[in-house]
């Protein structure tokens, strides 16, 4: 009889072990499943490239915090680790190393290209996949497939080929090109395809100016402009120094067209350093809808979080942003469990979501393409009503630069 008790007795132990344990694991699998998906975000919210790359940061936060209101994604909240990289190189590194310390499953963002390179190699020695974003990607984003690479932006090797292609359809009898560049690798290879693609397209002459970083005096190479008489002046600039530049080439005898790339740009910079009585053409080009262009959910719904945030819509780089938390969003409903690097890298390269109105393709990527398929907008500046409207439909270009009707 005493061997049965204690039979028993042991027996009920260890059911309430079982059960113990079981409800300790329930514990934890609710846990797990509770814990937020965290990815880190590399801006420059301080230095000198700051006003180009934070509205990209601020409309993808108004995305994911009404993304979190709204439950998340699998039933998590998404944690933003951010970072103030301030466009230097080596803050940068120490940001991913300290990202990858944190358990983020991703590097979003990115400073100047000057950083780009950098950041992707030390990511992929660390396992982490990185997504650029808008305004900014480089040549690492597209075919051949670099593991851990991914663009969603204005790669600007694709930007400088629809910057030609644009430059010839707005005065397809031209013979020369000019364009300004920073000195720095990303926006000299971006004006050289530009040059290139308009002589590919009739032009004969193409003349590239490069500028420091930190230049805010254009007169020299206003005057350089002036001397050469080019039918065409493009640009590879920031949001300052487009605002710096436009009003000299403006009060100067040029009287061509000024095709800006909208690296970020914004159209209130845009429209308020053009003089009233400039003789500039003004038009500018952009991967994402800017003020009033655009229609269809995803649109709207920037445009009524921008109006709650105060935010003004004069920026296609708030749509990048939007853009860009609609990838994350749809890359992260298709990972399971906790979603850590390797699965988000997969994840990643099964996207392929409508853009809702916020461009003229779809946002795609593949196992063998990290980049996609793209679109282009071209928009005329109305001088009168100081606004800028559409010119045409959208410009498609594939990821190996092939421009598609």
């Amino acid at each position: 009889m005493l061997k049965e008790q204690i039979a028993a007795t042991l027996l009920g132990l260890a059911r309430i072990a079982a059960v113990a344990a079981a409800t300790v694991s329930m514990a934890q699998a609710a846990q797990a499943a509770e814990a937020p998906y965290k990815l880190g975000y590399l801006v420059d919210a301080s230095g000198q490239q700051s006003t180009t790359l934070k509205p990209t940061f601020d409309a993808f936060q108004l995305y994911i915090a009404q993304l979190n209101r709204a439950g998340g994604v699998n039933g998590r909240q998404v944690q933003i680790v951010t970072r103030d990289i301030q466009s230097d190189t080596q803050r940068s590194l120490n940001a991913v190393e300290q990202l990858r310390s944190e358990s983020v499953s991703a590097v979003l963002g990115l400073g100047a290209t000057n950083t780009h390179a950098p950041v992707y190699a030390a990511a992929q020695k660390l396992g982490l996949p990185v997504l650029a974003s808008n305004p900014i990607n480089i040549p690492i984003v597209l075919p051949p497939v670099k593991p851990y690479a991914f663009g969603l932006g204005q790669e600007l090797s694709l930007a400088g080929i629809i910057g030609g292609h644009f430059a010839h359809r707005l005065r397809p009898q031209g013979k020369t090109i000019a364009c300004v560049a920073f000195e720095v690798p990303g926006s000299i290879l971006s004006c050289n395809k530009i040059l290139e693609q308009a002589k590919a397209e009739g032009y004969q002459r193409g003349e590239l100016y490069t500028v420091p970083i930190s230049q805010r005096d254009f007169r020299a190479v206003v005057d350089r402009i002036v001397s050469l008489n080019p039918d065409v002046v493009a640009d590879c600039i920031g949001r300052e120094h487009l605002a710096a530049l436009l009003p000299v080439l403006a009060a100067s005898a040029y009287s061509g067209i000024f095709l800006s790339m909208d690296t970020g740009i914004g159209d209130k910079t845009l429209i308020d350093a053009v003089p009233a009585n400039s003789k500039l053409q003004v038009y500018s080009f952009t991967r994402f809808v800017t003020h009033g262009d655009g229609a269809g959910s995803q649109a709207s719904a920037l445009r009524t979080a921008l109006a709650a945030a105060h935010m003004p819509d004069d920026d296609a780089s708030y749509a990048g942003g939007w853009a860009l938390g609609l990838v994350v969003t749809d890359a992260l409903r298709r990972c399971q469990g906790a979603c850590g690097p390797d699965a988000l890298r997969a994840a990643l390269e099964n996207v392929d979501i409508d853009s809702g109105g916020l461009t003229g393709a779809r946002l795609t990527f593949t196992p063998n393409d990290h980049y996609g398929p793209s679109a282009w907008r071209l928009y005329r500046y109305d001088a009168a009503g100081k606004s800028l409207s559409a010119v045409g439909g959208w410009q498609r270009i594939a990821s190996d630069g092939k421009l598609t009707p």
